[in-house]
C-alpha cells in the first residue's frame, strides 16, 4: 500500500534520434513553405507589374485630359490663331499667337506635375486565378495599394493639322502630345511608366482657300513646337 502511495509514472521523453528527426522534419515543412512563396511572387510579379503599369497608364492620361479642360475653358480657337484675309475675301496668312500657345502649355504641363505629385494610394487587384492557374481563385482578387508620383521630365509637343472638309472648307486642329514618366511605388518594387496621349487643344472650320503654303503656320517651330518641363 505504501509503495504505491509513492509510486510515480514515468514519463517518457523523446530521445535524441526522435528530436533529430523533428527537426528535419520542421526544416523541410519550413523550406517547403519559402520556396512554395518564392515560386508564387515569381510567378505573381509579371502580372502584378502589368497591373501596376495599366493602373498608372490610366490614371495618367485621365491627369492631362483633365488638366488639359481646365486650362482650355479660357481659351478659343481665335485667341490662339489669326486668320487674315486680303480684299478679295481671300486667305493672306493664318499666324499662331507663340506666346499664348506658350502660356497655355506652360499652364497645363505644370498643373499636371502638381497632380502627378499629389496623386493619393491608388488600389490594384490581381486576379489569383490567373497567376495560379487554379480556375476556383479565379474570383479570388487581393487589393494593393501603391503610390504615383512624376519622375522625370513631362514633354510637351504642339502639332497642327488641317483637312479639307469640302470646297473652300478646311478643318484646322491644334494639338497637345504629352509624354511623362509616372513612378510606381509598391511594396514590392518600383519603376516606372511612360504615359503618352494626344490631346486636341482647340479646332475650328476655316472658310476660304488655304494655300498649301500656309499649312506651316507662322508662330510654330518646324517640325511644331516643342516644350520641354524639367521636375
Amino acid at each position: 500500500m505504501r509503495g504505491n502511495l509513492y509510486s510515480r509514472k514515468k514519463i517518457r521523453l523523446p530521445n535524441l534520434r526522435e528530436l533529430n528527426s523533428l527537426k528535419v522534419i520542421l526544416l523541410i515543412m519550413f523550406a517547403t513553405i519559402i520556396i512554395s512563396i518564392a515560386l508564387f511572387l515569381k510567378a505573381a510579379y509579371p502580372v502584378f507589374k502589368a497591373s501596376c503599369e495599366t493602373a498608372a497608364s490610366s490614371k495618367g492620361v485621365t491627369i492631362i485630359n483633365e488638366e488639359v479642360s481646365k486650362v482650355m475653358r479660357n481659351y478659343s480657337y481665335d485667341n490662339l490663331i489669326s486668320v487674315e484675309k486680303d480684299q478679295n475675301g481671300k486667305i493672306a496668312f493664318i499666324k499662331a499667337d507663340s506666346i499664348c500657345i506658350n502660356d497655355i502649355v506652360t499652364k497645363i504641363v505644370s498643373n499636371i506635375q502638381k497632380q502627378f505629385d499629389g496623386i493619393p494610394r491608388i488600389s490594384v487587384f490581381i486576379n489569383m486565378g490567373s497567376v495560379s492557374g487554379i480556375s476556383a481563385l479565379k474570383n479570388f482578387e487581393p487589393r494593393f495599394e501603391v503610390e504615383l508620383e512624376s519622375a522625370g521630365n513631362i514633354n510637351a509637343t504642339t502639332r497642327t493639322d488641317f483637312r479639307s472638309i469640302g470646297i473652300n472648307q478646311t478643318h484646322h486642329k491644334i494639338y497637345l502630345d504629352i509624354d511623362a514618366r509616372v513612378g510606381i511605388l509598391t511594396p514590392l518594387d518600383t519603376f516606372g511608366k511612360d504615359v503618352s496621349t494626344e490631346v486636341l487643344l482647340t479646332e475650328a472650320v476655316i472658310v476660304g482657300e488655304v494655300p498649301d503654303s500656309y499649312y506651316n503656320l507662322s508662330g510654330f517651330d518646324e517640325p511644331d513646337q516643342t516644350y520641354n518641363f524639367v521636375e
